[in-house]
C-alpha cells in the first residue's frame, strides 16, 4: 500500500465517523423526543418501572453523547495524522 491509499483509507474511515457522528445526534434528538413524551406521558407517577425507563432514557441521551465524542476524537485524529503523511 503507498501513501496515497494509506490517506485514502485514512480519509474514508475519518468521513464514516463524521457520517456516524450525524446519525448519533439523530438518534439522540429521537432518544430526547421519547424522553419528553414518556416525561409528560408518566408525570406523577411513582411506579418502579416508569422510574426506571425514564432513567433509561437519560442514560441513552448521555451515552450517545459520550459516543458521539469519541466518533469525533477518533475522527480529528485520523485527520491530524493524515495530514503528516
Amino acid at each position: 500500500m503507498d501513501i496515497r491509499q494509506v490517506r485514502a483509507t485514512i480519509n474514508q474511515g475519518e468521513q464514516a465517523a463524521k457520517q456516524g457522528i450525524s446519525l448519533i445526534q439523530e438518534m439522540q434528538a429521537r432518544i430526547e423526543q421519547a424522553q419528553t413524551s414518556a416525561a409528560a406521558t408518566a408525570h406523577d407517577s411513582a411506579h418502579r418501572e416508569v422510574e426506571a425507563g425514564l432513567g433509561k432514557l437519560k442514560e441513552a441521551v448521555k451515552e450517545s453523547s459520550r459516543v458521539a465524542g469519541l466518533l469525533h476524537s477518533g475522527a480529528s485524529a485520523a485527520h491530524e495524522y493524515a495530514s503528516k503523511l
